[in-house]
């Protein structure tokens, strides 16, 4: 059983976690862990300075390279995944067409 407790935020900003609920879930009698909650799903509205992306060669599956190459971070490549509503994202192939909003954007709008 899990219950909802004071949200211990020690994340980093580029983390899809920043902000996430807590539980505590007991995993033994009377031995309880707490975690974050893992899916905390979130539009990203689009905007007139949106910027659009083809997927290249090698990056079919890979939201990480993508992220590299348009934020020159890795470790964004869960805006992108938002921003395109991709559950999957092995599903990403080659000459797909994906939506990503400005780092600007990004650094005031999402992880402040």
């Amino acid at each position: 059983m899990s219950v909802e407790v004071e949200n211990r935020d020690r994340y980093p900003a580029t983390s899809r976690y920043r902000n996430s609920r807590y539980y505590r879930r007991e995993i033994q009698r009377n031995e309880f862990q707490i975690e974050p909650e893992t899916w905390n799903p979130f539009s990203i509205p689009e905007t007139a300075e949106d910027k659009y992306t083809k997927v290249q060669p090698g990056e079919e599956g890979r939201l990480d390279l993508i992220s590299l190459r348009v934020y020159r971070t890795s470790a964004l490549w869960w805006v992108i995944a938002f921003a395109n509503d991709i559950i999957d994202p092995f599903g990403v192939v080659s000459q797909d067409t994906l939506r990503y909003p400005p780092f600007d954007f990004v650094a005031s709008n999402i992880l402040a």
